[in-house]
């Protein structure tokens, strides 16, 4: 039997977004694949699975961070003789290199390579002086997106034959999803947009502001709602005082902060249609999210965007402020023609199924497989 062994660093964080739930989801498959050995790893210290699984079952890192300091106690430190013959995989950062036999990391964007205005400086400081060995000390490469496989191919060179698409899913609970479709109360029962997303410079969420501040009406007709954790950059101050500047009443904008997955669902669902005003992704989770539940997203047609769900996106220049503003009034009109048609939990279920997370264990497998 093929031996693996998988970083899961990234499964450390209190709440998981994008990289958390790619990790988590290869992790899962990975616990159930009888053909391959996998074990978990932070790093060189091997984690007990009970605690992997614990850490999924309840999809946060919270409180894990002790595990850690007790596995060094227990003198837990895989050795390069424990790893003979054994493969690793790095779904986040790079730790160490070349100390596994064969070795493949995933990789999301090169974002603080080609956009470092959007990022702080110990993002762009890592990839600056790291990412050019996590490549050359990599076997294979998986990419998230065709755009980033591109990227990665220019930037460093990595051979066509080293790199691998892995293709990104959704994962709904249907009782999350049943809640959701009995609609909102309270300030969400009148129309509004929704914006999946942390806050943070590069998803663009100023867009939205410099449209109000020609089109206030739009804001008399849905209230926008801004979905996720506060990033970096003080983009939320940022965002707040376009919003003072707009003129615009306050109390027609929403930050609701971090969200649980069936909160976030819920505000999908129950939205007119999704903004996705994003300048630069690795591929964009909530355009797929938002075309599994069955919404029209205003997207951004940069960088990997238009690769993710075309048929429910009405695309747009993200530096375009008159693009932008036709695609809202597309999507305001395909919104309308579509929100008498209703949908149920089996069409939400049934497109979910179809965008599995499958896609993303698959060609990993393989490779250790192949081995």
């Amino acid at each position: 039997m093929k031996r693996a062994f998988l970083e899961i660093g990234g499964l450390f964080e209190d709440t998981w977004t994008g990289i958390g739930n790619v990790i988590a989801a290869i992790a899962s498959r990975a616990m159930a694949d009888p053909e391959i050995d996998w074990s978990f790893c932070y790093e060189n210290l091997l984690l007990p699975r009970e605690r992997v699984n614990a850490m999924l079952d309840q999809r946060s890192g919270l409180g894990a961070l002790g595990l850690l300091s007790a596995r060094i106690w227990q003198s837990a430190e895989l050795t390069r003789e424990d790893v003979v013959d054994a493969a690793g995989i790095y779904p986040n950062i790079k730790p160490m290199r070349r100390f596994f036999p064969r070795e493949a990391s995933v990789v999301y964007d090169l974002s603080p390579l080609l956009t470092p205005e959007f990022h702080v400086g110990a993002n762009i400081d890592h990839f600056a002086t790291n990412f050019r060995s996590d490549m050359e000390t990599s076997d294979h490469v998986f990419c998230i997106s065709e755009a980033t496989r591109r990227d990665v191919s220019a930037y460093f060179q990595v051979p066509d034959k080293q790199m691998s698409l892995i293709e990104m899913g959704v994962a709904f609970d249907p009782a999350d999803v049943s809640a959701g479709l009995l609609g909102l109360s309270g300030q969400f029962a009148e129309p509004y947009v929704a914006i999946v997303g942390t806050l943070e410079p590069r998803k663009n969420g100023g867009l939205m502001f410099d449209y109000l501040l020609q089109n206030p009406s739009f804001a008399s007709r849905f209230r926008i709602v801004f979905i996720g954790r506060d990033g970096w950059l003080d983009q939320k101050s940022r965002l707040l005082a376009r919003l003072e500047e707009s003129g615009i009443d306050p109390s027609r904008v929403m930050f609701t902060g971090y969200v649980s997955e069936a909160e976030k669902l819920a505000l999908m669902i129950n939205s007119a249609f999704c903004v996705y005003p994003s300048r630069f992704e690795g591929y964009g989770l909530p355009v797929l999210e938002a075309s599994a539940l069955g919404k029209v997203t205003v997207c951004s047609n940069s960088s990997s965007m238009p690769e993710v769900a075309p048929e429910s996106c009405v695309f747009f220049d993200p530096l375009d402020i008159f693009e932008f503003g036709q695609a809202l009034r597309v999507a305001e009109l395909r919104a309308a023609q579509t929100r008498s048609a209703g949908q149920s939990l089996e069409d939400i279920m049934t497109r979910a199924r179809r965008l599995s997370w499958d896609g993303a264990y698959q060609p990993i497998r393989e490779w250790v497989l192949s081995q």
